[in-house]
């Protein structure tokens, strides 16, 4: 009863903690989630001769995976779900040879070793939170490296809904190779200053940076909101298991009195 009451009292303040992160976290969503979100995806849909001009993707992608996960457990299915996602893409794909995983987070890193060792390239863990854009500013020149002959960046991760509300997400960027061969024929938006060859790989910075930053951060603002409800479910569980054993324990003590009592009666009894 002592270790499930203090088991108890340990979830309790663990889902405290976790509602108090969620609120910063939410706080940083809705302040970042527009922060170049899209921005360089409407160049290409508002250019229908650059639509018409960019390079197809072949049938058989070279892929770079790109799962974000947490480093510590205790949220859930939030982790279980982006490995679930990465083990169906793998398993689909019709050419192993050509895909490479970046993991984010220690966990999927962890979940993703054993099943793919040979596609598991790059692993980043111990992350400092709560996320700030030159750290994901960092990560995204690594990928951009380990992109270059590849087709397609494929991020999967958590999109946060509510508080008791997420799913997961899948997210197909393109390669510097490619949005740069793309970005030759843009016709709508003439660019004077800075030239074609200076502006075009910083906006595919952005491009990159910014979509990354708006999975971080509905990722952790899910793991938070995850771990919450977790921690809650954990608590009444514990509640439960303690009510039950103070029943039976009230139930063991009772019967021992009333032996004792049968006892001295009988002893009295008896004289």
């Amino acid at each position: 009863m002592k270790s499930v009451g203090s088991i108890g009292k340990i979830t309790k303040a663990m889902k405290m903690v976790s509602a108090a992160k969620m609120k910063g976290d939410l706080r940083r969503l809705a302040g970042g989630k527009e922060f170049g979100h899209k921005a360089i995806d409407m160049i290409f849909k508002s250019d229908q001769f650059m639509q018409r001009k960019m390079p197809a993707e072949p049938l058989e992608c070279a892929t770079v995976l790109i799962p974000i996960t947490s480093d510590k457990g205790l949220c859930g299915a939030v982790n279980s779900s982006v490995v679930r996602n990465m083990k169906k893409i793998v398993n689909s794909s019709s050419s192993r040879s050509k895909l490479q995983i970046f993991s984010i987070g220690d966990k999927g890193s962890s979940a993703m070793v054993r099943p793919f060792p040979d596609l598991l390239k790059t692993s980043i863990s111990k992350l400092g939170t709560p996320y700030n854009y030159p750290l994901v500013m960092a990560m995204a020149v690594n990928i951009a490296a380990m992109s270059q002959d590849a087709d397609k960046i494929t991020v999967v991760s958590n999109e946060f809904k509510s508080a008791i509300s997420y799913v997961p997400r899948q997210m197909d960027l393109m390669p510097k190779k490619r949005f740069l061969e793309s970005m030759q024929f843009a016709k709508l938006y003439n660019q004077t200053l800075p030239d074609k060859n200076t502006s075009n790989l910083a906006l595919y910075e952005l491009y990159l940076t910014s979509n990354l930053w708006v999975a971080f951060l509905h990722n952790a603002a899910s793991e938070q909101s995850a771990r919450m409800n977790a921690m809650s479910n954990a608590s009444k569980n514990a509640m439960e298991i303690y009510d039950s054993l103070k029943l039976k324990y009230n139930k063991a003590r009772q019967a021992r009195i009333t032996m004792e009592l049968v006892e001295i009666i009988s002893g009295a009894s008896a004289l």
